[in-house]
């Protein structure tokens, strides 16, 4: 019986590593998000906006399969999109790809992307901004933000006209437990 098992769990193991060799970066929505970057978000954002004219539209900490730390800058200039990848240690940019979007058109925000990260930020002390974008609801731009702490995930809505914190939502983080122990 214990053969079985071990088989089993063997070739769960297997198949679990091979389809995640399929992956290129890890989601921010995992735990591995890092928290002790060397680069902040305002860093990131102005390190593309140096690189990229536009609007910026997105920003997302990740985690590259190697371990590196970036941020993804979505910058819209009207004609294209422009996805830009700033390492969170140095602040280099490293790719720029142009997203062929045949929705290009973007509304100016009255708020900045940098102030509606604030003020997200200022609703959760000590949370770390894992994204944020900027969005159409029922005709009104906003920015969902997405924070962390140890223990919660934290939905805001930022009005992009007002600045105004129109939505939040805690959730706490699950982890797993397990100690090993075959009950």
């Amino acid at each position: 019986m214990k053969r079985k098992n071990l088989l089993a769990s063997g070739l769960a193991l297997t198949l679990a590593a091979g389809l995640g060799f399929g992956f290129q970066h890890v989601s921010a929505d995992d735990d591995k998000v890092p928290t002790d970057t060397k680069v902040n978000l305002d860093q990131a954002i102005d390190n593309a906006s140096k690189e990229q004219a536009g609007t910026v539209t997105s920003v997302e900490l990740d985690t590259a399969r190697n371990g590196q730390a970036y941020y993804e800058v979505d910058i819209n200039d009207d004609k294209a999109e422009y996805d830009l990848r700033v390492n969170a240690d140095d602040g280099s940019v490293e790719s720029r790809k142009d997203d062929d979007d045949d929705d290009n058109q973007v509304t100016q925000p009255k708020v900045d992307i940098k102030a509606a990260a604030k003020t997200a930020l200022a609703q959760e002390k000590g949370a770390v901004l894992t994204d944020i974008s900027l969005d159409e609801d029922d005709g009104r731009l906003e920015y969902d933000v997405e924070l962390r702490t140890d223990k919660d995930e934290i939905e805001v809505t930022v009005d992009a006209e007002s600045g105004d914190v129109t939505y939040t939502e805690k959730e706490s983080i699950h982890y797993d437990d397990d100690d090993g122990d075959d009950d």
